[in-house]
């Protein structure tokens, strides 16, 4: 039966994923072909605005799967409805801030992971203000959980957010958080932009709020918000709320025979460190495969890894389960991959296969890289939107695989964090067939629109990500987190509470 490779460079243009207002478009594969004026320097932000918000249709409308994909009828309408916002805002733009907010906010309006925004010029950031305190998420609920201790007028730690100025407090996020940052309704969003709720930025869009009621004692309490310019050290305050880990890569062996392997991306770029790293984690992962297979545990640390490259994932089940035993277990296959047929899809993949031909990477995956290529351009001489790589159903008389053994002794716990997306999805699909079991927090989630590369937008000030290829017939669904077996609650950076933990799953 024909399988094909179904994630091969997904994020390697973007090489992470973009998330803040001050990202950076890590290892642009190109560079403006003019000089671009520095963000700082008076420009006419509504006419940027105009031609950046249409640069960004426009690319839309050229790559983007979903302009013809007839099973979404609803992509093109919110295309264009993004289009006729991001214009009728240009009308008031005056700066930067409206500039971009409104732009995030076109990107958001897709709620997909996979379409995403990061400015070009590095150190760019714009002046943020808040009222002495921050609010993050736990459970439902937002709470302070940072506070300028010296402001005897902020809300205590702890207190629960009601209202602000009589919008109550999800809806508040929804408005300030959730519509420049798209798929509120996931947990793991809420989990990395909860603490922006009282946060401004040079958001003309929004405004900031009067006064909040909490909840402290049982009781409601009115608290008048004082703006002003942000501490030196918001920067260690939101990282050391957001307990975000992104471990070394390794294998780690304990004294009680359990293996820990951390795997914070899946980068595809023959050229990143991180190829390299994986590259040889794996040659470790092969040269102690019996350790690995009789040992009491495993550990496959996934927390950090924003996805890449699905081909790591499937070298790293062949090590741990074998050939046999995965044949045997197939996670539920994808009934095709329908790649958008034009100039940019084509010259993207066609720089990646240069790539792996340079770096004598598999054949296997040069072979699939030489098909989209291929299939692409000939869907396009064609006049065909799409070139459809489809698997082969097995023939009706196939025979089934024989039982295969099963080679791991112990269990294999996935270990998973909000920041889990793409390739890494890819990834607890897969090992969760086989047999593993997630542990830790629920993931981020992705649409079926897979593999993005990364123009510029018009004025050169911002990169972004537009996906390339759309999934037939995946078993998980679109915008579907993969949730754990066990939540772990706590802190997810600290690694020996995460041992602790696991170590308490295991049969007695």
């Amino acid at each position: 039966m024909k399988r094909f490779l179904t994630t091969g460079v997904a994020c390697l243009a973007m090489a992470g994923a973009v998330q803040a207002q001050d990202a950076q478009i890590e290892t642009p594969p190109q560079t403006p072909t003019a000089a671009v004026k520095p963000m700082d320097q008076p420009r006419d932000w509504s006419a940027t605005l105009v031609q950046d918000a249409t640069g960004l249709h426009d690319i839309i409308v050229d790559s983007h799967p979903g302009v013809h994909d007839a099973l979404n009828p609803a992509f093109r309408p919110r295309l264009e409805q993004g289009l006729t916002v991001a214009l009728d805002r240009a009308k008031t733009t005056t700066d930067a801030g409206g500039w971009w907010w409104a732009l995030r906010a076109y990107v958001a309006s897709f709620e997909d992971g996979h379409v995403q925004i990061g400015m070009t010029q590095d150190g760019f950031n714009f002046q943020t203000r808040w009222p002495g305190f921050l609010t993050v998420y736990r459970g439902a609920d937002q709470v302070v959980a940072d506070r300028d201790e010296a402001d005897a007028a902020t809300p205590p730690l702890g207190a629960k957010l009601i209202d602000c100025d009589g919008v109550a407090a999800e809806t508040l996020a929804e408005q300030r958080i959730g519509q420049f940052r798209g798929r509120w309704f996931l947990e793991a969003q809420r989990s990395l932009y909860g603490d922006r709720q009282f946060l401004s930025a040079q958001n003309p869009w929004v405004s900031e709020m009067s006064q909040c009621r909490f909840e402290t004692d049982g009781a409601p309490q009115t608290y008048a918000l004082n703006w002003r310019a942000t501490p030196d050290d918001l920067g260690a305050r939101r990282g050391k709320l957001a307990q975000r880990a992104r471990p070394d890569f390794g294998l780690k062996h304990f004294d009680d025979g359990g293996f820990w392997i951390s795997t914070p991306s899946f980068d595809g770029d023959p050229k990143s460190e991180t190829h390299a790293a994986l590259t040889a984690l794996i040659a470790d992962m092969r040269t102690k495969q019996e350790a690995l297979r009789l040992a009491p545990y495993v550990v496959l640390d996934l927390r950090g890894n924003g996805g890449g490259s699905s081909h790591w994932s499937q070298l790293m089940a062949q090590v741990l389960w074998g050939d046999a035993w995965m044949a045997a277990h197939p996670e539920p296959a994808i009934e095709a991959v329908e790649w958008r047929a034009s100039d940019g899809n084509i010259a993207q993949i066609s720089e990646f296969l240069d790539q792996l031909r340079a770096s004598n990477s598999s054949p296997e995956y040069i072979a699939w890289a030489e098909d989209a290529v291929n299939g692409m351009k000939a869907a396009q001489a064609a006049g065909q939107p799409y070139w459809r790589s489809a698997n082969e159903a097995p023939p009706e008389d196939a025979v089934p695989p024989p039982p295969a053994l099963q080679l791991m002794a112990g269990r294999v716990y996935v270990l998973t964090d909000s920041s889990c997306g793409s390739a890494c999805l890819d990834a607890v699909d897969l090992w969760k067939t086989a047999g593993a079991l997630q542990v830790g927090r629920e993931t981020s989630a992705d649409t079926v629109y897979m593999e993005v590369r990364a123009p510029f937008l018009p004025s050169g000030l911002a990169q972004i990500a537009v996906p390339m290829k759309v999934y037939r017939g995946r078993a998980r669904g679109n915008n579907e987190p993969q949730r754990p077996q066990y939540v772990i609650e706590g802190d997810m950076t600290d690694d020996a509470a995460l041992l602790a933990s696991i170590r308490q799953l295991q049969p007695r």
